[in-house]
């Protein structure tokens, strides 16, 4: 056997190891290209089960922030009402001893005047048995 005829051998084995090669690479290619479209697949089905979802959370979260300024308008409400009734009070104790300090000196002078005409009219009825 001649150099030439070997190296046609050697060139032969090399292209069909190549080709070989290339056979194999077509067939990782397809089944790399079947995986992608399983994962294009479950994208696109995570995309039409998550549309609906971030929907729901956008709606929950405007309910959850319209609930949150109702409360805050409620707390006002509470907080005016009890300023409101704070200040009634204040006002009726205001009231109460304006009331005390006009009322409670003629009162105090009527029930010791009556006091003393009771006890004159008892020491007379004492001195009038006697």
């Amino acid at each position: 056997m001649d150099s030439n005829t070997i190296l046609v051998i050697v060139e032969i084995l090399a292209l069909l190891c190549l080709s070989a090669v290339c056979i194999y690479l077509i067939l990782v290619l397809m089944r790399l290209r079947d995986m992608l479209l399983g994962v294009e697949k479950d994208l696109k089905e995570v995309t039409t089960r998550v549309v609906p979802v971030l929907e729901n959370m956008e709606y929950i979260t405007a309910r959850v922030k319209s609930i949150t300024e109702n409360i805050d308008d409620q707390v006002m409400i509470v907080r005016d009402s009890i300023g409101s009734v704070k200040e009634i009070a204040d006002n009726i104790v205001a009231l109460e001893q304006k009331v005390q300090e006009r009322i409670e000196g003629p009162i105090l002078d009527s029930v010791a005047f009556v006091a003393a005409l009771l006890k004159g009219v008892r020491t007379f009825f004492e001195r009038v048995r006697a």
